[in-house]
């Protein structure tokens, strides 16, 4: 996720950090990747330690990392994201709210793109509602709708304002 506080750039140096004090084997360790954001960090760390705990108030955070650092089992998704991308826009919370025409007529997002967001939003949720879906597939799927809007959201990684026409 493109993200103005991403500890990304900083992987690196924290990785460095980290096994000059500790030591280069870290396959007994639990990290902690405390203020995770979008989870950089902690992805970084995963295949390397024992367990990544992370921590963090937003909600987007902990879809994130619930998806990367938790999920550690392959999920079978290409029959659920062909059903997801085959539907129709509807009316919801994002387009009205952020996207161009909507209620708020902000320009986050064109009203096609804010509409196919709120239809697989919808969906998700149906889907979480009925036991159609398995926790790690729920959050994949919403860590993937995060990932996907962020890719065509109308901003320069900062949702405090969005690219004018």
């Amino acid at each position: 996720m493109n993200y103005i506080g991403s500890k990304n750039k900083l992987s690196k140096f924290i990785f460095d950090s980290v096994t000059s004090v500790i030591r280069e084997d870290l396959s007994d360790i639990i990290f902690c990747d405390l203020f995770a954001g979008t989870g950089a960090i902690g992805r970084k760390f995963k295949p390397l330690v024992k367990q990544v705990i992370s921590n963090d108030i937003e909600l987007y955070s902990y879809i994130l990392n619930k998806n990367y650092i938790e999920n550690h089992s392959l999920i079978l998704y290409e029959e659920l994201l062909d059903e997801l991308n085959s539907l129709d826009g509807v009316s919801g919370f994002i387009f009205e709210e952020y996207s161009e025409n909507g209620r708020g007529n902000r320009l986050y997002f064109s009203e096609e793109n804010g509409k196919k967001i709120d239809a697989i939003r919808l969906k998700i949720e149906n889907w979480r509602e009925t036991n159609y879906l398995s926790d790690s597939q729920y959050y994949f799927l919403l860590c993937s709708l995060l990932e996907s809007a962020d890719k065509i959201a109308n901003t320069a990684s900062v949702y405090g304002a969005f690219l004018k026409k």
